[in-house]
């Protein structure tokens, strides 16, 4: 296990290199994050690394006992650090959905995708956890002002990290204010792409590649985990509350249409509901 920890350390340490390399590289590992927004950074990177198309992962007791969903035969985990910077060096290892399949006892899936006719109450949703008071209805322009707040609001401890470990990099001859302007505005353009990436949204309408390019400045592994810790979480902190939108929508649906059936009937309903408290307690993507 000891080797395998060094292999995944070494692909971690070349995976940083390569998303710093070219801000293409940073944007494709932005959209594997946003499909993966619960994960640690440390995470998404190695995911984006040995699966960048993976769509839902959990380690294989989670599959088996939550979803009642089994991993295929021969499907190779997503290795990723057990506690990132811990004192034990322990791996454990992921499945994406595509690797599992079901059973008599699978249950489904939470994985969301925002329709044309929720975007309404996501907006209405980021408004309110955000604080953005404006009566726009453009998607977009409402999650780059929600970010922007979220940001401001959050950024303090991971720029006196930033601010900590500058030694060695592209950065450490910069001007301070003009430094942390730069990280700054690096972390509120990630995160925004991430969630419009995550949320469907055509990025390249509202991003370009030059939006990016102080991330070739983040070529240390300490400085691009100060970047990617902090998009990584802020990004969470959208994210979530969107994905409870989203699934309370689908949820308020599934049961009008159920109730519409013909066979409905109440112990249908009991499970219904049982299914919706639980769902408050697994994991959703």
């Amino acid at each position: 296990m000891a080797r395998k920890y060094d292999l995944i350390s070494e692909l971690y340490e070349r995976t940083c290199f390569a998303v710093t390399d070219n801000p293409v590289n940073w944007q494709n590992f932005l959209k594997t994050a946003g499909r993966n927004f619960r994960l640690r950074f440390d995470e998404q990177l190695l995911l984006y690394a040995q699966r960048p198309d993976a769509t839902a992962v959990l380690e294989i007791e989670k599959w088996n006992r939550t979803f009642g969903r089994w991993v295929n035969r021969g499907a190779t985990g997503i290795a990723v650090f057990e506690e990132f910077e811990g004192k034990r060096q322990r791996l454990t290892h992921y499945f994406d959905i595509s690797d599992t399949h079901s059973s008599r006892y699978s249950r489904p899936v939470p994985i969301w995708k925002m329709e044309k006719q929720q975007e309404q109450d996501v907006i209405e949703t980021l408004k309110n956890t955000f604080g953005i008071s404006e009566n726009g209805s453009d998607l977009p322009k409402v999650i780059m002002d929600s970010v922007s707040n979220a940001v401001d609001d959050n950024i303090a401890d991971y720029l006196s990290d930033f601010n900590g470990i500058i030694a060695g990099s592209n950065m450490e001859h910069l001007p301070e204010n003009e430094r942390e302007a730069m990280y700054i505005g690096l972390v509120k353009n990630s995160v925004a792409y991430m969630m419009m990436a995550r949320l469907g949204i055509e990025t390249d309408n509202y991003y370009s590649i030059n939006d990016f390019s102080f991330i070739k400045n983040c070529n240390s592994q300490d400085t691009l985990n100060a970047v990617g810790f902090a998009t990584s979480d802020i990004a969470e902190m959208g994210l979530m509350p969107v994905s409870r939108t989203i699934n309370a929508y689908t949820k308020e649906n599934r049961i009008i249409e159920s109730n519409h059936q013909s066979d409905y009937n109440k112990d249908n309903q009991n499970e219904e509901r049982g299914a919706d408290n639980e769902t408050d307690r697994i994991p959703v993507w």
